[in-house]
Formats: structure tokens, sequence, C-alpha cells
């Protein structure tokens, strides 16, 4: 009976772990004026802890994911929300811009090791027919987590101001720990290999090129020396990471994998869904504002229909991919979130609330419905040994969507603020968005697999070229 009941255990005790993290999330970014106010700095300064946040996540996660594949998912994954639990308390008694900037990028350490880990724990734990619904409720508290945040966050800083917020976070998230190691059992290792340092070192350098070229572009333009530096760094670096992974022994990703069609899906209808996604979340609060006049209070509870959606929607999305296939559900969300993004064109233009409303409850229905297909299908294309780094694959191209659908939405809009400039944005994230239709295409459900194609044949002979 202990172990029938084992796996809905570890997914609550995983959850009650990290979603202080997500918690927070909404909180910092909406709460940036009067953080900046209180430590007096600037905004711009401050901004560093959402980017720095997401720019360590997207360089730490492959490598921590990898380090959970070789010394056990539960160690590293006790190590991480030990750190998000420092992190946390760290940003309570911050007492500048800097040292609140530095505790948030600790935090964005922390969820690198325990993000990845947390979802190959639950992927261990459940059977493959039953992966799609536990990822929808794992799904489902790491998007609910923010509305419940900022809905409560919101009157706890007006009382007591932001620190509070991380005053009520950080036991919490002690608790948490405290719970994951009491009920968390030992997870299998893979065979003792030596870690790919030159591997990881490589996508970081990679990684961290292409982001900071995003931020750097968008504020000083793309053409600006800081962002073609960042350029060579980003293109210099995957091309030495695609080189020593061809030649490793112990490769930290497996080449091989990009030529299975289910691990490529996925990392392409993702990061182009969120691109979508993650842009007009940060350009909506601006049509809000400049063509409806609403306050500020007013914009936030009318963006809460996307994050609530997404959460309510996200185990419904769970249950489909179990019945009906993955592929089914991500070609769903793919079209639902283009269509999505043409009815905040039509709301745009027409300046029509009732069509903004439809728009986000799109989205957060796209989001919600393909999300937990998107983890089951890359956790089956790989072999168990490698599920860590799979994930965390899985997270890293989706900050890079997110990033870059804010940084080049922002540039398409511009200093514009007509109807019509705001209906260019969202006409040009539906056309990226669109994009994914080609991952959805690409998955192929266990069931149905069909021979692999020319193109899958070509890569593969790539991938297992001879190494030195």
């Amino acid at each position: 009976m202990d172990d029938l009941r084992y796996p809905r255990r570890l997914l609550l005790t995983v959850i009650s772990a990290i979603v202080v993290f997500t918690s927070s999330m909404t909180i910092v970014s909406a709460s940036l004026p009067t953080m900046a106010t209180d430590l007096d700095t600037t905004e711009s300064l401050l901004s560093w802890a959402v980017t720095g946040l997401f720019l360590v996540m997207a360089v730490c996660t492959p490598i921590l994911g990898r380090l959970g594949d070789v010394h056990g998912h539960r160690t590293v994954f006790l190590w991480g929300a030990a750190v998000l639990s420092v992190a946390t308390a760290a940003a309570a008694a911050a007492p500048s811009a800097e040292t609140f900037v530095a505790a948030r990028m600790l935090a964005g350490l922390g969820i690198a090791a325990t993000m990845p880990t947390a979802m190959a724990l639950i992927m261990e734990a459940y059977p493959v027919d039953r992966r799609s619904e536990a990822m929808g409720w794992f799904s489902m508290a790491m998007t609910g987590a923010p509305v419940v945040g900022l809905v409560v966050g919101g009157p706890l800083i007006e009382a007591f101001g932001w620190r509070s917020v991380f005053i009520v976070l950080a036991p919490i998230s002690v608790l948490g720990w405290l719970a994951a190691w009491r009920f968390i059992r030992p997870s299998p290792r893979a065979a003792p290999v030596p870690i790919d340092w030159s591997g990881a070192a490589t996508l970081a350098a990679g990684t961290t090129g292409a982001l900071l070229f995003l931020q750097f572009g968008g504020t000083g333009g793309f053409g600006s020396p800081g962002a073609l530096a960042m350029a060579a760094l980003g293109v210099a670096g995957i091309a030495a990471f695609l080189t020593v992974e061809r030649r490793a022994a112990a490769p930290m990703l497996r080449l091989e994998y990009f030529a299975r069609p289910n691990f490529r899906g996925p990392l392409i209808a993702q990061p182009t869904a969120q691109f979508a996604y993650m842009g007009s979340f940060v350009i909506s609060p601006l049509l809000l504002d400049d063509l409806f006049g609403y306050s500020v209070s007013v914009v936030a509870l009318i963006l809460l229909f996307r994050p609530g959606t997404y959460s309510l929607t996200s185990p419904i999305g769970g249950r489909l991919a179990s019945r009906v296939g993955e592929r089914v559900m991500v070609i769903a969300g793919t079209v639902l979130m283009v269509a999505s993004m043409a009815a905040w064109v039509g709301g745009a233009w027409w300046t029509n609330v009732p069509l903004i409303l439809v728009g986000l409850v799109l989205s957060g229905l796209a989001m919600g419905l393909a999300t937990p297909a998107y983890a089951t299908v890359l956790a089956g294309s790989v072999e168990r040994d490698d599920l860590g780094v799979a994930n965390a694959m899985g997270a890293t191209m989706m900050n890079i969507g997110m990033l870059t659908g804010i940084q080049a939405m922002f540039t398409v809009l511009g200093d514009g603020r007509a109807p019509a400039d705001f209906a260019l944005v969202f006409a040009f994230a539906g056309v990226v968005a669109a994009v994914g239709l080609v991952g959805g295409w690409m998955i192929r459900d266990e069931a149905g697999e069909s021979p692999p194609s020319e193109v899958d044949v070509a890569l593969s002979l790539v991938a297992e070229e001879p190494r030195a």
C-alpha cells in the first residue's frame, strides 16, 4: 500500500519544496518600483533580479540536470532545495539592490538544480502511462503558485513592505526541504562516468552569449558592440559544444538524441509557444494602459485570467495526453496559441476588451493543454540514465524562448503605442508560435511510431561520427 501511495506523496513533496520560487516570481516583477525606492536604486539595476535569475537558470540547468543523472536526482534536488531556502532568506534580509540581485541569482541556481531533478523523480515514480497526468498536476502547481502569490502578496506588501513576502516564504521553503529529505527515496544513478566538464563549459558559454545578446540588443541595439560580442560568444560556444560532444567518450548530452523526432519536437514546439506566451505577457500591460487607460490593479486583475486558465487546465491536459496521445495535445496547444495571438490582434486593432479576454483565456488554455505533453514526450525519448539532462534541455530551451519573446516583441513594438502597433506585435508572435506546428508534427506517439525519415537517418549518422 505504501508503494502505491509513494508517487502521489512524492509529487506533493517536490511541489512543496519549490513552490516558494514560483510564488515569488510575479511578486518581484510587480514590486520592482517599490523595491527600487526602498533600496535607493534604479529599476534598471533591479531588473537584473529577474533577468539574472533567468540567465543563471538557463546556463546551469543542463549541468545540474546531468549531475542529478550521475549522482542521484534526490541528492541534487536536496542540495538545490537547500540553496533555494538560503536564497529566499537572503532576499528578505538584503541590505542593498546588489545583494538582492545576488540573492535572486542564487535562487536561480537552486531552481536550476531542483526543477530538472524534480521532474526526473516524478518520471521515475510514475508508470509511463501516467506520467502525463502527473506532469499535469505538477504544471498546475507551478503555474498556480504565481497567481496565489500575486493575490496574497499584493496586500501583504502594501501592509508590511516587500520584505514581508520573503519573510513568509523562507520558513515555508525550509519546511519543504525537510519534507523532501524525509520522504523522497534514493533514486537510481547512472553508471559511474566522469562529468563532461568541457561540454558543460562550452554549452554554458553558448547559452550565456545567446541570452546576453538578447539582453544587450534589447537595451542598446542589436548592432551595438556589446550585443555583437555576445552573439559571437554564443555562436562560438555552441560550435565548440558540438565539437566536444561529438568526440567525448561520456558526453554531457548524447547528440544522437537530436536524431529522434520525439526529442527534437518538444525542443521546437515549447520555445515557440513560450515566445508568444511570455512576450505577450510583458506587452499586454502596456496595451491595457495605453489603449484602455486601466489602472495597475485593474490590469493585474485582467491578466490573472491567463495564468489562472493555464493552472486549472494543466491536469486536464495531462489526462487527455494519456488518452489521445501527446502529439495531438502539442498540436492542439500550438493551434490555440496562434488563435490567442489572433484574438489579441483583433483586440488591439479594434480596442475591444472581450477579444483581449478571449486571447488571455486561449493563451492559458494552450499552455495548460500542451505543457504536460512537452515534458513526457521529451522524457520518453531518452534513456533512463539521461532523464535529468533531457528535462534540463527542455527547461533551457523554454527559458530561451521566453527571453527571446520578451526582447523581440519589445523591439518590434518600439516607441509605437497606436492600435496598429500593438496589432503588429501580436501578429508577429502568432507567426512565431505557428512554427511550433513543425515540432508538434514530428512527435510520434509510442503506439503509432513510424520508421525514421531520411532526415532522421542523416542526423543520426552525423551524431554517431567516430569519436577521436
